[in-house]
């Protein structure tokens, strides 16, 4: 499947990887294990599930926006108003192919992050 960009996960200053979250049973977690592994669709099952909080949208938004669905990336980035962070983990975009990474905070602009 192609995607518009790749989201990357940090926390203090280390990329994630799926070792990160084997041991996680919480489903914020198993969703952000997925997107560690690029498995959108399946990150995307399990965010659906999870607590809301602003981790969840922002990911959802992302993903959404990733595989080409602006619409449902603007709906779900619009539910970040009014929640707060669950965790401690930094979300970034890049494309490899342009050597851009920029990390996402509070609520994106979907221009500026379809540029990346």
């Amino acid at each position: 499947m192609r995607v518009r960009f790749r989201i990357v996960l940090y926390r203090e200053g280390k990329r994630l990887r799926r070792s990160d979250f084997i041991n996680e049973k919480d489903p914020i977690y198993k969703g952000m294990r997925y997107i560690t592994e690029f498995k959108y669709l399946e990150a995307t099952k399990w965010l659906l599930i999870a607590p809301d909080c602003h981790e969840k949208y922002l990911l959802l938004g992302l993903i959404n926006l990733a595989l080409g669905q602006e619409e449902q990336a603007r709906e779900f980035l619009e539910n970040i108003r009014g929640t707060s962070k669950c965790t401690d983990v930094e979300v970034f975009v890049e494309n490899p192919e342009r050597g851009a990474k920029k990390r996402v905070e509070g609520l994106p602009d979907l221009v500026e992050l379809s540029l990346v």
